[in-house]
């Protein structure tokens, strides 16, 4: 009896330890295993294709508009593994997909776009048949194209939609430039210049690389009523975070549409007086930012001789210096002749006569703003054109070393006096002389313009708000107001009478810059400008026009400036 007991006891003992082993196992493969078991079984259940991160952030104009025109295009995605073309019970073996790559290949390109039915294009897909890899056909298709193939229901074969960053009618394109990088390829897109490159960290998405995941039964068969889905290495994919920029998407249009009417080469920027936010910023010629076929140089923020429009600098420090006053009679012979030898002609060759100091700047004369530039002295028009903040950086852009300009005037009287005229010595990007007449505008105060508003969820999500730079008075009020009314004045009855807008009232500087070269016909090249603001009663925009080779800068760059601020004041 005892021995009995002994041995149900040892019984009980042994299938109790056989079922605490049992249950800790299975507590351990549930508990501590259970999500990484889950994931192999899914693994198991999934052929997997990956593509490259598209969900790149956008961006945006100041309204949350998109400047990019980003489109849905389709990727043909092919998984030979699934391809069944003789109707069997099982998937394709390699010797099937081997043997029905040509009846597959007919099937397929008779609904292709005719880009695939080439000899080069079938032995690419035949190819990639018999690895039994899934793969994208090179390039993309348009929707109208991908609805043939998603109507076919051919096994193993998809239209993917996927993201076509940039379409054509995207806007700003050097500002906000280019991504490089194949998503077909599984290469994740990354910015190559503009915007792109300056934010490509927040712009670019958590994950580089996505999954094309098709959902398979045992027997690799496609499940029913489950489409392929898009996933990231820890779940569902995280789009990028978007870059809100200054920029006015109407503001960039309307001045996109008067340049491709009227400027060949050269560069319109536009700033709003109250914040100095930039409103627009475009360089022409353009380029395709898809095929970067054209023109890539953005001369909206490229260093340029600015001519005569840098008298607005000479007049200013002149004025706050008090080494003129603005009715100050002056005599200009058509000539300023150097004590040392030489001398500066006037763009009028038999002179102006007789004058005043305002007159002289409304009709650009230049001799008298010589004679006033070497009484100001090398050192006081280089002090006020950083004081103006001609040299200083855009806020948020671009990044690296970039400054807005450059005044570095020679020893000899030559020198101040060719600088005086914005030429040798003197370099400055449109998007910093807009940047000047806004300061005039406002009243001798000057704001460090700025291109970014934001970074991150522009819908409601997290959102960082960048704070605009602080304004600072440069200029006293009675020297601003006497700059104002000089800038008028060369509008109402001096050189930049082509920029008269009856209703509105502008206020300008015209300017003429040499450029050293000459054309086919021997003749000098001439960039124009224009830089001036609008309406004079309550300044809104200042804008700065750059034309190459554009000549004379009453005649055609005060005419683009007409025309942009008329459009605006009907937008």
């Amino acid at each position: 009896m005892v021995r009995q007991e002994r041995r149900l006891a040892c019984l009980f003992f042994f299938f109790l330890a056989a079922f605490l082993f049992l249950m800790g196992k299975i507590a351990y493969l549930q508990l501590y295993k259970g999500r990484e078991l889950a994931a192999a079984a899914v693994q198991e259940r999934t052929i997997r294709l990956p593509v490259g991160n598209f969900l790149r952030g956008a961006i945006l104009d100041r309204m949350g508009r998109t400047l990019l025109d980003s489109r849905i295009c389709y990727g043909v995605a092919v998984f030979p593994a699934l391809l069944n073309p003789f109707g069997h019970s099982e998937p394709a073996s390699a010797g099937d997909r081997s043997g029905a790559a040509a009846e597959v290949c007919g099937e397929l390109f008779s609904i292709l776009p005719p880009k695939y039915r080439t000899p080069e294009m079938v032995n690419i897909f035949q190819r990639a048949l018999q690895q039994g890899a899934p793969f994208f056909l090179p390039g993309t298709v348009e929707q109208e194209e991908a609805a043939p193939i998603s109507r076919s229901n051919i096994p193993g074969v998809y239209a993917v939609p996927l993201v076509q960053r940039y379409g054509p009618n995207s806007l700003a394109r050097h500002l906000v430039g280019t991504v490089g990088g194949s998503v077909l390829s599984g290469e994740v897109e990354h910015g190559l210049s503009g915007i792109e490159a300056a934010y490509d960290e927040e712009l670019a998405p958590p994950e580089t690389v996505l999954n094309l995941v098709a959902l398979v039964d045992g027997k690799l068969k496609p499940i029913p009523g489950r489409d392929l889905c898009i996933s990231g290495e820890r779940g569902s994919a995280v789009k990028g975070k978007d870059v809100v920029l200054t920029l006015d998407r109407r503001v960039q249009e309307v001045v996109e549409r008067v340049m491709d009417e009227r400027v060949v080469k050269g560069a319109v920027a536009v700033v709003d007086v109250r914040s100095g936010e930039i409103l627009a910023a475009a360089s022409r010629p353009g380029y395709d930012q898809k095929t970067l076929v054209g023109d890539q140089f953005d001369r909206c923020f490229s260093l340029q001789h600015p001519g005569s429009v840098f008298k607005i600098v000479v007049a200013a420090a002149a004025l706050a210096e008090g080494v003129v006053r603005p009715e100050e009679l002056f005599h200009c012979k058509g000539e300023y002749s150097f004590e040392q030898g030489g001398g500066i002609s006037c763009w009028k060759q038999d002179g102006h006569g007789n004058l005043s100091f305002r007159e002289a700047f409304a009709c650009s004369c230049n001799p008298v703003f010589v004679e006033v530039a070497l009484r100001l002295g090398r050192q006081k028009l280089e002090y006020y054109s950083r004081l103006l903040g001609l040299e200083e950086r855009i806020a948020g852009y671009p990044p690296g070393d970039w400054r807005g300009g450059e005044v570095r005037i020679g020893s000899f009287p030559g020198d101040l006096g060719n600088a005086a005229l914005g030429q040798d010595g003197v370099r400055i990007a449109p998007v910093n002389l807009a940047a000047l007449a806004a300061t005039v505008a406002r009243g001798g105060v000057y704001i460090r313009p700025s291109l970014v508003k934001g970074i991150g969820d522009s819908k409601g999500g997290e959102f960082q708000a960048i704070e605009g730079p602080p304004a600072r008075r440069v200029l006293p009020q009675a020297v601003a107001g006497e700059l104002q009314g000089m800038m008028e004045l060369a509008v109402n009855s001096g050189t930049g009478s082509e920029a008269q807008l009856p209703g509105i009232g502008c206020a300008g500087k015209t300017g003429s810059a040499e450029t050293g070269k000459v054309d086919r016909q021997g003749r000098p090249i001439v960039d124009a400008w224009f830089v001036g603001y609008a309406p004079v009663d309550v300044p809104q925009v200042a804008v700065a026009v750059f034309v190459e080779g554009g000549g004379s800068g009453g005649n055609c760059a005060a005419r683009i400036f007409r025309e942009i601020i008329d459009a605006l004041h009907r937008v």
